[in-house]
């Protein structure tokens, strides 16, 4: 007998393996399964709902027609919101690539929108000289030095517009300020500390920031936090938070101007206590157009895939002076600890902890002084330094000093973290601190706001009679 042979017969491949990336050479891109609303390599963030993102577009086209109608915040920033308005689905409808470059030229346009493109291209191109001192291949304190130079030479052509060969239109200086005379210290510090070059499109989305252009006081954002932030979580709950800050920023600037033309009387009509406590709480109360302006100008960022922290956190009812520090102007706080206060701190590890502390406050303090007194340069051409400017941050550090002392023997005395729920008893000592606190915040800012400090010793003699 021969022995039995067998056949062996190749079998096919099943159909939905028969096409491999080696055998056909396809692009792994093209062989992703299909993700509805995503193009391919996109994050799960971006994908795009029109049901969601339509009701979006609907809510700031009906914010737009507010503004108009309560002609808030100017022609600026009705242009920038139009303008926004128009950009947004394009921006939505990109590839993730595309969508910080379309949000930079976006920018650009704005600027030039609001301020003419003469003005733009000299910002633009000022912007770019600044961009390209911090990028220099060249030692970090060597490009620190080089950029110091060059500010020193753009604040001279401040005053002096002769000592430039070109004459600058004057609109151009508050704008460049606003976006680099802050912001380029967080930059630098970035890139001291960076493990990686950072793109030259996340530098130009740092500075050019669609609604910097109407709002000259703008808030202090984190180069880190930004771009962290950016498409960090799905894309309609961002921009939905968004719209939840432009509604808030909209209640401030309301009753902004309810204060301020219905409530607010001239410091020459105090007469009596009444007027003064009158005077005094409406007066503070005009800090609301600042945390309006902040609240928009951060929501708008949203709408672009930019999630970015609270910039107040209810501030009229801080309980104390350190409370109130970090409650208000958040992104300032934040700005401060981690340029000064925190290295303060470190180089002082060795010390006692409540010198260490004491001087980092100090130093903390005199710094933002000095910072307002730059940016009133920038912004106005001259220094905001007087007397009761220098009375107010005095005695505002002072207080948040003896706080941060009070609380810092508070921390180590501590052995339980958790808090119960509040008592009537306690309900009253905290109603006692935010009424303490807020009454000599309000006494604060009217010394911050009078023009001299026998000004406002006069404003309190009429209000109290003596």
């Amino acid at each position: 007998m021969r022995p039995e042979t067998q056949h062996v017969v190749a079998m096919r491949p099943a159909l939905h393996r028969q096409y491999t990336t080696s055998e056909s050479g396809a692009n792994p891109a093209a062989l992703e399964p299909a993700r509805p609303g995503l193009y391919p390599g996109e994050p799960e963030a971006c994908r795009r709902d029109y049901r969601l993102f339509l009701p979006i577009l609907a809510h700031l086209g009906l914010f737009l027609a507010v503004f108009k109608v309560f002609r808030l915040e100017g022609r600026a920033f009705q242009i920038l919101v139009t303008v926004a308005l128009a950009a947004l689905p394009v921006h939505y409808l990109l590839p993730y690539r595309w969508k910080k470059p379309l949000f930079v030229a976006v920018s650009m346009i704005g600027l030039a929108l609001v301020f003419g493109p003469l003005a733009a291209a000299y910002v633009i191109a000022l912007a770019l000289l600044l961009i390209g001192v911090c990028r220099l291949p060249i030692p970090w304190w060597t490009r620190v030095t080089t950029l110091a130079v060059v500010a020193v030479a753009l604040a001279i052509a401040r005053v002096r517009p002769e000592s430039l060969a070109l004459a600058v239109p004057e609109s151009v200086w508050p704008v460049l300020a606003t976006m680099f005379m802050f912001r380029i210290l967080i930059y630098l510090y970035e890139l001291k500390y960076a493990k990686a070059p950072e793109t030259v499109v996340d530098t130009l989305s740092y500075f050019f920031l669609l609604p910097n252009a109407c709002f000259l006081h703008f808030p202090v954002v984190d180069y880190r936090t930004l771009h962290r932030g950016y498409f960090s979580r799905e894309i309609h709950a961002t921009q939905r938070a968004g719209l939840q800050m432009i509604f808030d920023g909209t209640i401030h600037l309301l009753l902004y101007r309810l204060v301020y033309h219905e409530c607010l009387i001239p410091a020459e009509e105090v007469q009596g206590a009444a007027s003064l406590v009158r005077y005094l709480v409406c007066n503070y109360l005009l800090y609301l157009r600042v945390s309006g302006q902040f609240h928009m100008a951060c929501g708008m960022l949203h709408l672009f895939g930019f999630q970015l922290p609270p910039t107040h956190h209810h501030y009229l009812l801080a309980t104390g002076f350190t409370d109130y520090w970090r409650r208000i102007n958040i992104y300032w706080k934040d700005f401060m600890v981690r340029l000064v206060f925190n290295p303060v701190v470190f180089r002082l590890k060795r010390w006692p902890q409540p010198a260490a502390l004491a001087i980092a406050t100090v130093v903390v303090f005199v710094a933002t002084w000095a910072l307002h007194a730059y940016q009133s340069y920038w912004l106005r051409g001259s220094w905001g330094i007087s007397g009761p400017d220098a009375l107010f941050w005095g005695i505002l550090g002072a207080l948040v000093l003896v706080n941060v002392q009070l609380d810092a023997r508070r921390s180590r005395a501590r052995t339980r973290p958790g808090k119960g729920p509040l008592t009537a008893r306690g309900h009253l000592v905290r109603g006692a601190k935010v009424a303490a606190t807020f009454t000599t915040i309000a006494l604060l800012w009217s010394l911050w706001s009078s023009p001299t400090i026998e000004s406002w010793v006069d404003l309190m003699r009429r209000g109290i009679r003596i």
